[in-house]
């Protein structure tokens, strides 16, 4: 694992949104307790949920539904009680703005969320002026952990992977960089745990984004 003395050189910077820029943790779970409930579930303690929600949402609720058409319909459902939640309580994790506006290069979210949501929630964080690009659940082919949502924003800017760095708090983050050739770099405070992100792979491992500048230049 890279040291804070050895810092790298990168050109981009790409950010994961749910648990890395913003705490989105209570609306979340109430999207989420209300699509269970709508389907006749029983909701889950917040707990539970946001251990689950590392391993990503349609998973979680494939849990309930299995992976058959009824996986689909509940996701749709999520989403629908997600758009009406989804700036309840969501802010910016502490550090945030203040890291992102002492990054002078480019900045990029990559993010499971689908765009149109992703752009309201950077706008509410009150980071959109700092973000270059935003790749949504629906701008490529695939989601993390498949590469294809990075691989767009490198061939969007034209930045080499080893001049990459992505940041992110779950194994979908830190497998889709490794997938990608980029620098992986995982936080703690979102929804994965230290050892998920260990597992995975991660280079670099952060307790707050603030600690990002101490590792590149």
């Amino acid at each position: 694992m890279e040291k804070k003395n050895e810092k790298k050189e990168v050109d981009l910077f790409l950010f994961d949104l749910d648990g890395t820029l913003s705490d989105s943790k209570k609306d979340l779970v109430t999207a989420i307790n209300q699509t269970l409930v709508s389907f006749g579930f029983p909701e889950l303690p917040e707990d539970d949920i946001v251990t689950l929600i590392g391993k990503g949402v349609s998973k979680l609720l494939s849990n309930f539904t299995g992976d058959g058409s009824a996986k689909f319909e509940t996701f749709r459902v999520y989403l629908e009680h997600l758009d009406k939640h989804l700036l309840d309580t969501t802010k910016p994790f502490p550090g945030v703005v203040e890291t992102l506006s002492s990054i002078t290069k480019k900045k990029a979210i990559v993010t499971n969320k689908l765009k149109s949501m992703a752009e309201r929630v950077v706008i509410g964080l009150g980071i959109a002026d700092k973000i270059d690009l935003i790749v949504g659940a629906d701008t490529a082919k695939s989601m993390k952990p498949n590469p294809e949502p990075i691989i767009f924003a490198l061939d969007r800017f034209g930045v080499d992977p080893s001049r990459t760095v992505m940041v992110g708090d779950t194994t979908d983050d830190i497998m889709a960089a490794k997938a990608a050739g980029v620098i992986a770099c995982g936080v703690t405070y979102g929804f994965g745990t230290r050892q998920d992100l260990v597992d995975a792979g991660a280079e670099i491992i952060i307790e707050n984004i603030a600690d990002l500048p101490a590792y590149f230049q």
